[in-house]
This record gives C-alpha cells, sequence and structure tokens, in this order.
C-alpha cells in the first residue's frame, strides 16, 4: 500500500470560516500534519494561512487574524448609539451584523462611497461592488508568508470562477506562484465584493460555481492513499422554518452546501468501480492483462483507498441570514470551540482505521449527532 496523504478541504462561509479555525487547531495539537489544503473564499483564506506560515506559527498566526477582524466597539456605537444600552437577547448579535453592512470590516473589506446611488452608473470593473476588498491585501500579506507559502511544503489550492468564460478556476502552489491576489480572487463574493484580475483575466468567489472544493482533489488526488477532513459550514439538514427570517437563513444553507453530499456518493461509486477494476484485472493472466484488447481498460483501475471524513458545522440557535458577517468576538469564538468539538469527537472515532473490503475505493465517514 502507497503511503496516506493527509488533505483538508474548506468550504466558503464568511464569519463561519472560524469553525474551520477549530478544527485545524484540533489537528495541528493532535499532531496531523497536512500534505495539501484546499479552499474557497474563506477557505482560501484560512488554506493560506495555514499552508503559509510554518508550523510553529500557523496556529498563533491564524488566531491573529481572527481576532483582527472582531468589530470594534467605537464604530458600533457610532452607527446605532441607542442600542449598546439595550439588554434584549440577541440584539448584539444583530447590531454587530448592521456595524458591518454599514461600516465594513477593518482590514478585510470597507464601504465603497456612493455604490448603491446608482447601479447602472458605468464604472470600472474593481468598482462594480457595494465594498472595496483592497484591505484585504495588507491583511493577507500580514498574515502569511507568501515566500514560504510558495516553497511548497504543503501543497495550497484555492477556487475561483473566471468572470469571462464562467468557468471554474483552480490556483495551485504546485503549479503556479500564489500572490495576495490568488487568494483575494478565491473570495471575491458579488455582488459585496469586486472581481480581482489577474494577468488581464477577472475572477470572482469559487462559490459563484461551487462552494465545496471537494471536485479538485476527487480530480487530482486520486492517485494515492488518502486521508481527507472536508469540512462544511452551511447544514442543508436543518428543520424547517416557522418564520420569513428562518426561511431565508434556511435558503441560504441549503443554496451553499453546493450538494457536497451527492458529489461524494458519485464519486464513491467511480472510485469503487476503479478498485473492482483493479481487483478483477489482478484475477487474469499476466499475457491476458497485457493484451491490446483488455490493458486499456485494465488502466481506468486503481489500487487505492480514499477515506473522506465529513465534518458539518452545525447552526447556532440563533443564526440569522447574515450570520456569515457575523464577525463578533463572542461568536467566532463559539465557531471556534464547536470546530475543535467536532474534530476531537471524529479523530476519536478513528473510522478510517477500520477493515473495508476489497472494492472500497472511497468510503465517506459522517460524524455521528450528539
Amino acid at each position: 500500500m502507497s503511503q496516506q496523504s493527509s488533505v483538508l478541504i474548506l468550504q466558503g462561509g464568511g464569519a463561519l470560516g472560524a469553525y474551520q479555525a477549530g478544527v485545524y487547531q484540533c489537528l495541528h495539537e493532535k499532531h496531523r500534519p497536512l500534505d495539501w489544503v484546499i479552499g474557497t473564499s474563506i477557505g482560501a483564506i484560512n488554506a493560506a494561512l495555514i499552508a503559509g506560515n510554518p508550523p510553529e506559527k500557523r496556529l498563533s498566526q491564524l488566531r491573529a487574524f481572527w481576532d483582527s477582524l472582531a468589530p470594534d466597539a467605537t464604530h458600533r456605537a457610532s452607527f446605532w448609539p441607542a442600542m449598546t444600552m439595550m439588554p434584549w437577547a440577541g440584539l448584539a448579535s444583530t447590531m454587530n451584523t448592521m456595524g458591518t453592512i454599514m461600516n465594513g470590516v477593518d482590514g478585510f473589506f470597507k464601504p465603497r462611497p456612493g455604490a448603491s446611488w446608482d447601479l447602472n452608473a458605468k464604472v470600472a470593473l474593481n468598482q462594480t461592488a457595494f465594498y472595496d476588498t483592497s484591505p484585504l491585501k495588507i491583511t493577507l500579506e500580514k498574515y502569511v508568508d507568501f515566500d514560504y507559502l510558495n516553497q511548497g511544503e504543503i501543497r495550497l489550492s484555492v477556487c475561483a470562477v473566471d468572470l469571462d468564460n464562467g468557468q471554474s478556476a483552480v490556483f495551485d502552489s504546485s503549479k503556479q506562484t500564489i500572490t495576495p491576489e490568488h487568494i483575494m480572487a478565491s473570495g471575491a463574493l458579488p455582488p459585496g465584493f469586486p472581481p480581482v484580475e489577474i494577468d488581464g483575466r477577472a475572477y470572482w468567489d469559487g462559490g459563484v460555481y461551487s462552494n465545496s472544493p471537494l471536485e479538485i482533489f476527487l480530480r487530482e488526488g486520486n492517485n494515492t492513499d488518502a486521508l481527507c477532513f472536508m469540512v462544511d459550514l452551511w447544514d442543508p439538514t436543518e428543520t424547517r422554518p416557522t418564520s420569513i427570517s428562518e426561511a431565508m437563513a434556511r435558503y441560504k444553507n441549503i443554496q451553499y452546501a453546493s450538494r457536497s453530499t451527492e458529489q461524494l456518493q458519485a464519486h464513491q461509486k467511480i472510485q469503487n468501480l476503479q478498485r473492482a477494476i483493479r481487483t478483477l484485472s489482478e484475477q487474469l493472466p499476466e499475457s491476458k492483462r497485457n493484451s491490446e484488447a483488455l490493458k486499456n481498460l485494465v488502466a481506468m483501475g486503481c489500487d487505492h483507498t480514499v477515506n473522506v471524513v465529513h465534518l458539518i458545522m452545525k447552526a447556532l440557535p440563533d443564526d440569522q441570514y447574515f450570520k456569515d458577517v457575523d464577525f463578533s468576538s463572542s461568536t467566532v469564538q463559539t465557531r471556534w470551540a464547536a470546530g475543535i468539538h467536532d474534530c476531537q469527537r471524529a479523530l476519536r472515532h478513528k473510522a478510517w482505521l477500520q477493515p473495508l473490503p476489497p472494492h472500497a475505493g472511497l468510503i465517506i465517514h459522517e460524524l455521528p449527532q450528539e
């Protein structure tokens, strides 16, 4: 059996990405090194923070980045002073969200003056959005060592969509030099954020095409045994809504969940068939295996096994439609702790160490609900 590689796949989801940071903290503290990190949007930013720092600095830089995004209490008070004195439950979250919408997030994005006055006004490509993301470049350069990242200790792949042809685009550190612009392109979600231009082409957030970058791994990572931790931020199985607000939030969850379960199941069938081809071909005499009639069919087989540990963040009781822009310290910490907790549970189960049937090419391990 070939050496097993370790892969981390991170979905997009704005402020929900704190959960991914918690998952990584658990993997880091349990001394599970990574060979490849794949991300979209906030997942791409977290992936860059991981791949773009030496092991001893990864966790501290990840924490420092997320701490830097916490809303400024002064901004909140200047936006709606009376709100700071009201004690109602859930009000703090709403106030943080409204403050983010009005003021942006320091070091991430800021409102573009006049953007909403005339939506039909002709503007430059980098102004076709409500916010300006130029602060993010400075923040990425502060917390990510791009020289280290491009040395390739951990392979990094981030997903975007090519605005000019509507097709998925992947920026990969094993194939090209990754810059802050590549990470920004992966998180350029319209109409909030403008496209990012790289080498004459314009890119939007990878979530416009598919919010789960699983496909990248399954397309390129099937030549070796792998243990893959796939972290989703949008749970498509929540309860039915009882209000318009809950309906909006439920719709968003389903929209950005990106059918990752269906993708996994489809690729499971393909991988299992490839494993079965290899098993059957081994029963043939060598002369048959190498014959012109069969050698191309035999080449379609593989003897690799991929274990996918699928972690899905559960919604908080008071989650709302704009939960992905709630960067408040308390909410970020809650999601971070949930990521640690779920990853610890997954590592305790160690389902991927159980004996497997000979035809198993891809095995999906779902974390049991508590």
